[in-house]
This record gives C-alpha cells, structure tokens and sequence, in this order.
C-alpha cells in the first residue's frame, strides 16, 4: 500500500470515529431531552407531565372523554410517558394495552409498524408492578392507580367495545376473527382512585 493510500484510510477511519462519536451525542441528547420533556411528543415516549391543573378529586365523572381519544399516561415509576387511547366503560375509565388482539388483523405496513411497536413495549408490565400513573386529559392531570383487569366476563366486554370502536373509528373495513397465532392479548387497566395513605405525589 503506497503511502498516498495509507494516508486515505487513515482520514476515513478518522471521519468514521467522528461520525460515531457524533451519533452518539446526538442519541445521548435526544434521550436527555425526551427524559426532560413535559410528557410525550406524539408517538415518542416522553417525560414527566408536569404542566395542567392537578385534579386532587378521587371521584371524577368520566363522561367528558370521548370514544377513542387520546390521552397522555405516565408510570411514577419507573418513570415515563406516553400517548395512549382511552375509554369509558360503565362510567370507569379504562385504558387498554394492544399486543396483538387487534392490530394482528390488520395488513401491510400498518401493521409492520405497530409489530415495531410492539416489540419496544414494556409499560403495561411496569403498570402491573407499580400502578401509579399520571393521566393528561385536555389538560388537566389526574392521579390514579392502574389496575390490571383479569375478570374473564368483564375482559370480553371490554374487548368487545375496542372491536366496535376501532371498526366505526379507524378501522376501514369490518375486523376479522381475533387472531389465534403470534401476539394474540389485549390488557386492559382500570384506573382507580390512587390510595392516599403513604403513597408520593407523582
């Protein structure tokens, strides 16, 4: 190799570090900032909820939240926001958790985005290890306790209302069967009043 040539690999392996060291302080700083963001940015997770009046009444009347809208939900810990759909079922707030029951029939790149999304989520088990979350509806903040629902009965109601929103709200088509292989659940959290006794403020 002529000096001319080692001269050329030496200068790309430095423009190489450069750019490695670069996107790693770009990746640094983009989490540094999400961790520090006042909830999260549409579909990226995001940080505590920090701004909107703090609803201190245990006894809330669900009834202003529309079908399928989107709210913001933190876990205290660990800590972390996110955007998540949102309903009312006999007058208790649910917030449901997708792991195939329904986008498992969709096709195409809708649903090679939410198997993406999948594979990257983890909060409805931290939900189950500690249920304090923060909820963000139009703009005010509301503390509660996630609690996993497992009532057989009540789980095919629930489901039974996802599938009805989802056909009349997104979905353009009627949905197939549920699916019987690969991710196939849906969870579902109830969102309680949080125990006072002891517990911090988020």
């Amino acid at each position: 190799m002529t000096e001319s040539a080692d001269a050329k690999t030496s200068w790309l392996r430095r423009i190489l570090q450069l750019s490695a060291i670069l996107l790693a302080l770009l990746i640094v700083a983009g989490l540094v900032a999400q961790r520090m963001s006042d909830g999260p940015t549409g579909p990226i997770a995001g940080g505590r909820l920090q701004s909107g009046e703090l609803v201190s009444d245990p006894d809330i009347d669900w009834s202003f939240v529309a079908a399928g809208q989107e709210i913001e939900l933190q876990l205290v810990d660990p800590m972390g926001s996110r955007t998540t759909g949102v309903m009312v079922y006999e007058g208790e707030l649910y917030v449901a958790c997708d792991l195939g029951f329904i986008w498992g029939r969709f096709a195409g790149q809708r649903r090679r985005i939410l198997h993406l999304i999948y594979l990257l989520k983890g909060w409805h088990e931290d939900a189950v290890r500690d249920g304090r979350v923060v909820l963000r509806i139009a703009g005010k903040r509301y503390e509660r306790q996630a609690v996993r629902i497992t009532d057989p009965e009540l789980l095919s109601r629930l489901r039974a209302q996802v599938e009805k929103g989802v056909e009349e709200w997104i979905s353009p088509t009627a949905l197939g069967p549920a699916p019987t292989k690969g991710p196939k659940d849906i969870w579902f959290f109830r969102m309680d009043a949080r125990p006072r006794a002891g517990v911090d403020r988020a």
